[in-house]
């Protein structure tokens, strides 16, 4: 009668060819995965970002933001906070984001009736930003209210 001692020996060997196999065929789905995550994560806050602007225009639409309150050509303000939002991702828990703005005047010009009129770059933050994220810039124009 003849013994097969290594027969444990070969085992580990194989399990450990099929878990060397396996890795990379598991990992590879990983990374695919998390980059989805990322990139709709991205698409997110970007709608969320024109959400917040149509947000900023109704505020001034409704005069909740003065004319006191644009700066003149050349300055920008400090910044304007508003309520979090959330971010909902299928598959992930929902994140809240702090949302602020900043209004920049880039140009300031006279009507033909003597309206005053200011070019302002609308800046979007958000906290936490996402890393290599570009800034959200929004251009409007307002005109000075005569009352």
């Amino acid at each position: 009668m003849k013994k097969r001692t290594f027969l444990l020996l070969e085992i580990l060997i194989a399990f450990l060819l099929v878990a060397l196999c396996a890795v990379p065929l598991v990992s590879q789905p990983l990374k695919l995965y998390r980059s989805e995550i990322q990139f709709l994560e991205r698409l997110e806050r970007e709608r969320l970002a024109d959400w917040t602007f149509s947000e900023i225009k109704e505020l001034f639409l409704k005069n909740e933001i003065p004319w006191t309150k644009i700066p003149p050509k050349g300055d920008k303000t400090a910044f304007f906070p508003l309520p979090p939002a959330k971010i909902e991702i299928p598959g992930c828990r929902p994140k809240s984001i702090d949302r602020t703005y900043t209004l920049q005047c880039k140009g300031e010009k006279e009507g033909l009736h003597d309206e005053l009129y200011r070019l302002l770059w609308v800046e979007v933050q958000f906290s936490p930003p996402l890393p290599k994220t570009p800034p959200y810039i929004f251009r409007m124009t307002v005109q000075k209210a005569t009352l």
